[in-house]
């Protein structure tokens, strides 16, 4: 990780662009967006609007799915099947009985529906804040130690932040999938092509994974990287894409461990 692909900044700061430019920018030239997040100093409306965007738009989102009869019932199908499937595992290896495993999918079902919707405008309002400061941390530590950059934790922010817009597009097209087809599970990922699309399923997981726009949200990580570690767009990329499928294994495969 030592062939420079982006000149160090130049003395004194670039220009700093407007919203417009930096929204037009992560999709027409991210490379020359980045150029400019390099070299100017830390702003952190780089990774906040992008951010409180994404998480008000998804919240907004998930009430609309939840609205939808037909896949609000897939949804709580969905939970409750898998619900089952947990408490027959518990009661098979004798860590619950038949009483207790009815009790508690008693308790479940009051919360039910109600419970569904808190969640699906709670996990977008929160999950893409987690998401940035949790893999911001992962990326400059792998700048710091594996490509001896010395960037501050809050740049590597604004790169992961500012993709986000990308982020943020892929959640529209997936609710207008959703929407249209009425199926929980439609996405723009190799799962559309899966007829009897199952969350338990380990492989199908798999394949919902493999999606248009986390691997173009990945790409264009890796470009804005390269750019404030001042390394070789193509080795970062690479990079980025390995760490990427080495976490989306643990978790698939790690679920299925768990589940049985």
């Amino acid at each position: 990780m030592d062939t420079p692909q982006a000149s160090p900044p130049a003395a004194g700061a670039a220009e700093q662009l407007s919203f417009t430019d930096k929204l037009v920018g992560i999709f027409a030239s991210p490379g020359e967006l980045f150029v400019s997040v390099a070299r100017n100093p830390v702003a952190n409306s780089n990774w906040v609007v992008p951010t409180v965007i994404l998480a008000l738009v998804g919240a907004l989102l998930g009430f609309v799915v939840m609205n939808n009869p037909v896949i609000a019932d897939q949804i709580q199908q969905m939970a409750t099947q898998q619900m089952d499937e947990q408490f027959q595992k518990a009661i098979r290896e004798g860590r619950m009985t038949q009483e207790q495993a009815d009790q508690a999918r008693s308790q479940a079902e009051s919360f039910g529906k109600t419970g569904i919707m808190v969640s699906s405008i709670a996990g977008p309002l929160i999950g893409p804040f987690i998401a940035l400061f949790a893999w911001s941390l992962v990326y400059w530590l792998l700048g710091k130690a594996v490509m001896k950059a010395s960037t501050p934790y809050l740049k590597v922010s604004e790169v992961y932040g500012l993709t986000n817009y990308i982020a943020l597009l892929g959640a529209i097209v997936t609710t207008i999938m959703m929407i249209g087809m009425e199926k929980f599970t439609a996405s723009p990922s190799a799962a559309v092509f899966i007829s009897d699309f199952s969350p338990m399923d380990t492989w199908h997981r798999a394949a919902s994974a493999l999606n248009i726009f986390t691997f173009w949200q990945l790409g264009v990580i890796g470009i804005g990287l390269a750019r404030i570690f001042q390394r070789d767009t193509a080795k970062v990329v690479v990079l980025i894409a390995a760490i990427w499928v080495l976490w989306t294994a643990a978790l698939i495969f790690g679920l299925s461990a768990f589940t049985g």
